[in-house]
């Protein structure tokens, strides 16, 4: 259990702000990844091997800062060859379109099917999707997405 919402209590109250983290670490010998997760987007795992797409969510709780003594449980996930985890922020899921919509995780889930690409191509695939879908309008929050291979 990590003890951290003490950490951030301060200054969340003071700001009436949240805080959201994702926190892993990964063991290339294991290849495993250990997590938690303080009300953060959960990653998508991408199992190019079968096809399958399944959401990092093991380990969710609060973001940091909302109570003093919050603790964060930790998951263990086994990847394999050929997994992409994608890290992304809410400004990609919530980009809206000219009609109001939200570009949302089912359409994010979407374009993350093609399992061929490289994490840079992904990458690109990822943001340009939003961007159409958003027609060009200015983001209202951060887009931001990191694709591991």
């Amino acid at each position: 259990m990590l003890p951290l919402g003490s950490l951030t209590a301060g200054y969340t109250r003071l700001s009436e702000t949240s805080v959201t983290a994702f926190y892993g670490i990964y063991d290339p010998g294991k290849k495993q990844l250990v997590y938690a997760c303080a009300g953060h987007n959960p990653p998508r795992l991408k199992r190019c091997q079968d096809g399958t797409l399944a959401v990092l969510d093991g380990a969710r709780a609060l973001p940091l800062g909302i109570l003093d003594k919050q603790e964060y449980s930790e998951c263990v996930q086994q990847l394999q060859t050929g997994d992409q985890i994608v890290f992304y922020t809410d400004g990609i899921t919530e980009a809206h379109n000219p009609a109001g919509e939200m570009f949302g995780t089912a359409r994010l889930d979407q374009v993350l099917e093609l399992c061929t690409l490289e994490a840079s191509a992904l990458l690109d695939t990822v943001l340009q999707a939003v961007e159409q879908f958003t027609e060009g309008h200015p983001a209202e929050d951060d887009r931001t997405a990191i694709v591991r291979r």
